[in-house]
């Protein structure tokens, strides 16, 4: 689902949110992380756990319901999506219980929507999301010098990544 390289380096916004996800320029960036407990990282593994849960059952629902014929290929992409989810969430738990945690099996809120492009933008508001945790566990997992978990947390920030430009393409921003 790319689009040209010419149409990629524009910058749109959708209802307020930046459509691409590049770094937030250098005064908006936030202070240095505060000094954070093992406990308190799995609390917030646990959150993005929720998350991720929410974010297979979104997917597969607008996987399922979302109609008209410029959707055709976005339906399969978004049960890819709804698989690589799934994954994140394995990765997530088998890291909680590494650290010597419990998985949580709370599923975080689920937005759905009888329109088709407002699913779309409901799953990039998600992955949006994702991406900007993502990148603050990475700087925590880091501080903690969990180095395997911060592995684990690039690999699902890259993904979360082309989730965000597959359905920026899709919404043709």
């Amino acid at each position: 689902m790319a689009k040209p390289a010419a149409k990629k380096a524009t910058r749109k916004t959708l209802s307020g949110r930046a459509a691409k996800t590049a770094p937030a320029p250098a005064a908006a960036q936030p202070a240095a992380p505060r000094k954070l407990t093992r406990a308190q990282l799995i609390d917030e593994l646990n959150k993005d756990l929720a998350k991720e849960y929410a974010a297979l059952i979104q997917y597969v629902q607008h996987a399922s319901v979302i109609t008209g014929p410029q959707y055709d290929a976005i339906s399969a992409e978004l049960t890819i999506h709804a698989s690589e989810e799934h994954q994140h969430a394995v990765t997530l738990s088998d890291q909680i219980d590494f650290l010597g945690g419990l998985p949580d099996v709370n599923v975080a809120d689920i937005h759905i929507s009888p329109d088709s492009k407002t699913m779309l933008e409901q799953d990039l508001d998600g992955e949006l999301d994702a991406i900007a945790r993502y990148r603050a566990r990475i700087g925590q997992a880091e501080m903690l010098q969990e180095y395997g978990l911060r592995r684990a947390l690039e690999d699902i920030l890259i993904i979360e990544e082309e989730h965000a430009r597959d359905l920026q393409s899709a919404l043709d921003l």
